[in-house]
């Protein structure tokens, strides 16, 4: 389970009668997918501290490392084409560093004391509101004898984009 949304909530709000996401294996699975889609949205990790692993390549000159795991707690080791680098500050979104080129590794601690409530809120409504139209998420039209009702398909809501927006990485969020 990657969802930060307690079961609990998610129960009261949907009427569930048993008591776990086990016993809801479409339910899991969509509260998960929601994570990864709200977490690709705001370019950065929504769970709570942890201890990890960031690397990537750089081709061309940089000077900062955009790190996905925010706000950065502790940085245990940073390397750069497998030399250790010591000479770093961190930043709003990652870390400052020389000028240079390649392969680079970040061991850290980082990600969020609490989980902000706009976050924990935003990733309940995505996932109510996915949850109770399941069966038509892909649909952008549909008839029934009570009329024809749009939906907007595989989309995040605006009120949810609103309360993740001040929390979406700057550099990795497509601004």
């Amino acid at each position: 389970m990657t969802t930060i949304v307690d079961f609990s909530d998610l129960k009261l709000i949907l009427d569930l009668e048993k008591s776990s996401f086990s016993d809801y294996p479409d339910l899991e699975l969509l509260a998960d997918s929601v994570h990864a889609s709200l977490e690709n949205y705001c370019g950065r990790t929504l769970n709570p501290i942890l201890k990890t692993t960031e690397s990537g390549i750089t081709i061309g000159q940089e000077t900062h490392i955009d790190l996905e795991n925010l706000p950065v707690t502790a940085i245990t080791s940073v390397k750069i084409n497998t030399i250790d680098i010591t000479d770093y500050t961190v930043s709003n979104y990652g870390i400052q560093v020389s000028t240079f080129e390649g392969v680079w590794e970040v061991i850290l601690k980082g990600g969020f004391k609490t989980i902000p409530a706009d976050i924990y809120r935003a990733e309940l409504f995505q996932i109510v509101y996915e949850y109770q139209n399941k069966n038509n998420l892909a649909v952008k039209t549909f008839s029934n004898d009570g009329g024809t009702t749009t939906m907007p398909g595989f989309v995040i809501l605006n009120d949810v984009m609103r309360l993740l927006n001040p929390y979406r990485h700057i550099k990795k969020a497509g601004f």
